[in-house]
């Protein structure tokens, strides 16, 4: 029968699936047909090209969102994405961004800056479902170049004070808990994902098309071991297409919140570089002995 399948899912269930195309009154190769169309695609700003329609309409469950964020990652694949470095230079500063999930996923990335050049790259990742903190302080202690860092900037919701210990009754944060490991964080800032997006695709990426320019190369660039920020970073979506047409214009200044983990932790480290607030306050932090609120 026209627009009904099934299939069976890894459970052993028999799904069925009924596509609008069953009805014949939806048939949009008819008159009717082209004129339920295009009252039902009123209610979808995407079109049907939107998530939205493939999802709800199409039953396309694997459907994301609107435009990617970062489109020059595919064309400029080989130069975004570089050979791991044995050894990186001594003069290369080093920052480290932390989003910690508990049950979730956590991710740490490790940021250097190259003031030379003023270039940065992202050299080094921890990704991990359902990591515990010691094992997490462990890793992050543990990481070669560990003493070399001017600070590491951690997702606020961290100082949150909602975690028990055996045998007192006061709660503490996430936060003091990694300190008592030994390892120290600068308090980061939520939101800012349009500015980190004009940030990359402006300042760092944005003359890698130029023929002339001291900046024709990115100036971002991610080590092949940082499969994960990698993989965050090239398939980013703003959150729906702004029109029908699928034209990049008025897009919806939205990120889907999704497997952006990585993201986020670089994302601290850049707010907090470009940061007034930091720029006071990075004399003062000492890594071995402080937590800065």
């Amino acid at each position: 029968m026209k627009g009904v399948s099934d299939y069976i899912t890894k459970d052993g269930v028999r799904v069925l699936k009924v596509h609008y195309s069953a009805d014949e009154d939806k048939d949009v190769s008819t008159p009717k047909g082209k004129e339920w169309m295009a009252k039902a695609l009123l209610g979808y700003p995407g079109g049907m090209i939107g998530a939205k329609w493939r999802r709800e309409m199409e039953i396309d469950f694997n459907a994301q969102g609107g435009q990617l964020v970062f489109q020059q990652m595919d064309e400029h694949r080989e130069r975004i994405l570089i050979p791991t470095m044995d050894k990186i230079p001594d003069d290369w500063r080093l920052y480290g961004g932390f989003d910690y999930a508990g049950r979730g996923t956590t991710a740490f990335v490790v940021i250097a800056h190259d003031r030379k050049n003023d270039d940065y790259y992202c050299i080094h990742e921890y990704y991990m479902k359902n990591a515990g903190y010691v094992a997490t302080c462990d890793h992050i202690k543990d990481y070669k170049l560990y003493d070399m860092f001017d600070w590491i900037v951690a997702d606020p919701s961290m100082w949150a004070k909602t975690q028990e210990r055996a045998g007192v009754t006061e709660l503490v944060s996430m936060a003091q808990l990694f300190s008592e490991q030994g390892v120290h964080f600068i308090k980061g800032s939520r939101g800012g994902d349009t500015e980190f997006a004009e940030l990359i695709n402006e300042q760092m990426w944005g003359k890698m098309n130029a023929k002339k320019g001291v900046h024709n190369n990115p100036r971002y660039r991610i080590f092949a071991n940082c499969t994960n920020h990698w993989s965050e970073m090239s398939q980013w979506r703003y959150s729906e297409w702004a029109n029908a047409t699928g034209q990049y214009k008025n897009v919806k200044e939205t990120m889907i919140d999704k497997n952006n983990h990585s993201i986020d932790a670089a994302k601290y480290v850049f707010k907090m570089l470009s940061s007034n607030w930091m720029a006071e306050k990075v004399d003062s932090f000492d890594a071995n002995k402080h937590i800065v609120n």
